[in-house]
């Protein structure tokens, strides 16, 4: 059983080197903390895990009134928001002619890489979510401020209490008080400013009142229209497409009167269980890549036919949505550009798209697929867990956990 949770919620801090000691079997990332740099002018205090060392003793600063689950997720948060880092940090030419460290995408990075590595550690899956949501949106602060629908989103996909602390810790986690880290309290404290003002503050759904409405204007519907008219609501609402619930009922109209198919995509590496999956669900029309690859090629690990089966699969899946069928999509799906390619195809049928992630502990992935009689080597999953780019809500109309 993992120690994780006794230090976490122990009433004394607990330091990034017991952390990282614990974590370190499942994130040998964290070995690279102490050699990744960091530039001066925004961290005096040195590399990567001189400063989150400092961010995790001002994050437990930070923690009077959470409860166990709150402080646990706020600590494991501040230990990890910078390992992406170490993938991350190169040396680039500014336009003033300086030579300057910087770490671009490490939030979204870093959170890709926690992803299923630290369901290995034995954390619930509930705690380790709202950690992956911290660390990816540690950076997202100044951006939702520009306007009142950013901090709307925002709070949709990372509760805000612990995203504000999570920020506070980053800013005041160095050696020298620099601009940029007074720019991020800054930053906090009118995203606080926002959020208590909209009502989205401490929330655990900041749309409930938007789906409650659609749902009065919608009565008698089936579920799969509600999710639709929501889905395509939030998401056009989000991108400022419409202003109101009653816009997003007139967006379904149509396919109120006609029909419309759906489009589940699973995501997950080999071995999480997407097959297993699709043959569960009742009455689809299941592209398997896997498949296609036996049938054009010599087996359902040939990857010589890639072009063939692709264009076979997306042939399939465009005939499935014509004719208004629920079709899935059987494939690890890892990339965002994998998923928005077939998840576009959805859209511009006006199907209801869904994305389904098998969120599965790798530790026993290899195991499994070599129960299940498949030639997968044991590099293939670690292959695929570089290659990861997390879902996130937005990608369809529906976002699904698929937990062990």
């Amino acid at each position: 059983m993992s120690n994780l949770i006794p230090l976490l919620t122990r009433p004394e801090p607990v330091t990034f080197p017991e952390l990282a000691a614990e974590l370190r079997p499942f994130l040998p990332l964290l070995t690279d903390l102490p050699n990744t740099p960091q530039d001066p002018q925004w961290h005096a205090e040195g590399d990567v895990a001189a400063h989150t060392t400092l961010v995790l003793e001002q994050a437990h600063r930070l923690t009077d009134g959470l409860d166990e689950f709150d402080r646990a997720a706020l600590l494991l948060a501040a230990a990890l928001h910078d390992i992406g880092k170490a993938l991350t940090t190169r040396e680039e030419v500014g336009d003033d002619g300086q030579t300057r460290l910087r770490s671009r995408q490490h939030a979204r990075r870093g959170r890709d890489y926690l992803s299923y590595r630290l369901l290995d550690t034995g954390l619930a899956p509930a705690l380790v979510l709202t950690v992956l949501n911290l660390v990816a949106h540690h950076h997202s602060l100044h951006r939702a401020t520009e306007s009142e629908r950013g901090v709307w989103a925002l709070a949709h996909r990372v509760p805000l209490p612990l995203l504000v602390r999570l920020a506070k810790a980053d800013a005041r986690g160095r050696v020298v008080r620099t601009d940029d880290g007074a720019r991020g309290e800054d930053t906090a404290d009118y995203l606080e400013l926002m959020a208590r003002d909209l009502g989205v503050w401490d929330v655990s759904d900041p749309y409930t009142d938007f789906r409650a409405q659609i749902a009065a204007m919608l009565p008698d519907s089936p579920p799969e229209l509600l999710a639709l008219a929501v889905g395509k609501g939030l998401n056009d609402w989000e991108a400022g497409i419409i202003h109101t619930p009653h816009e997003a009922v007139a967006r379904v109209q149509d396919a109120a009167r006609n029909g419309f198919p759906r489009l589940t995509v699973l995501c997950g590496p080999s071995g999480s269980g997407k097959s297993t999956l699709a043959q569960s669900i009742p009455d689809a029309d299941i592209i398997s890549l896997d498949a296609l690859r036996a049938e054009y090629g010599k087996n359902a690990s040939d990857q010589t036919v890639n072009g063939q089966v692709l264009q076979a699969a997306r042939e399939r899946l465009r005939e499935a949505l014509r004719r208004k069928r629920h079709a899935v999509w059987d494939a690890t799906s890892l990339r965002r550009s994998q998923r928005a390619q077939v998840l576009g195809l959805g859209h511009d049928y006006g199907a209801l798209t869904e994305l389904r992630v098998l969120w599965t502990p790798p530790g026993g992935l290899g195991a499994r697929l070599a129960g299940r009689g498949r030639q997968v080597g044991a590099g293939v999953v670690a292959s695929q867990l570089k290659l990861l780019e997390f879902p996130e809500v937005g990608e369809g109309h529906e976002l699904v956990w698929e937990i062990e």
